[in-house]
């Protein structure tokens, strides 16, 4: 990318191909549909696109784009309150793993999208946006008109649920 000039379409571009499973995979788990995560990355994109001009060269381009696909998320639940949503069936695989670490962390990701499937959904999404996406309660408060007491509540229960589900996941595996 050219200092001063917006992002290309090569720069979307490679964007994509480096990141769009990325994207897909942190909108996933803030929907737990794959339609709507789907949805949520294609309107990140247009959006983005449409608003290249508003790129700021002190980002990457990747990580702004991701922040917008997290943000359609967000607006694709609120619409859809208070909808049904699918069981999370799994993240997109890393191409890179080791097929038996591939399998531990399989496992560990559909015994975690299970445990997520028994929070709130308003625990589920701050944790998700505070431990998954590196969001901070501040922010994370600002994009869903909360007051940032209610986050951090909100993620200290699910994280003691989360704990409990895995623990009992955990033990009932080794029995």
């Amino acid at each position: 990318m050219k200092p001063g000039s917006a992002p290309t379409q090569a720069d979307f571009h490679e964007a994509i191909t480096a990141r769009s499973d990325r994207w897909y995979s942190a909108c996933l788990k803030i929907t737990r549909n794959a339609d709507l995560a789907a949805d949520a990355v294609q309107d990140a994109l247009l959006n983005a696109w449409n608003k290249r001009h508003q790129f700021e060269r002190s980002a990457r381009l990747d990580t702004w784009i991701h922040r917008i696909a997290i943000n359609a998320a967000l607006n694709l639940m609120r619409r859809s309150r208070p909808g049904v949503f699918e069981q999370l069936e799994s993240d997109v695989e890393d191409k890179g793993v080791r097929p038996d670490r591939a399998w531990e962390e399989h496992e560990l990701a559909s015994d975690l999208a299970a445990a997520l499937g028994r929070l709130t959904e308003i625990e589920r999404v701050c944790f998700v946006l505070k431990h998954l996406e590196q969001w901070r309660a501040k922010e994370i408060a600002a994009e869903l008109g909360l007051n940032e007491g209610r986050v951090k509540q909100a993620v200290f229960r699910a994280v003691k649920k989360l704990r409990i589900s895995m623990r009992d996941m955990q033990r009932e595996a080794n029995e």
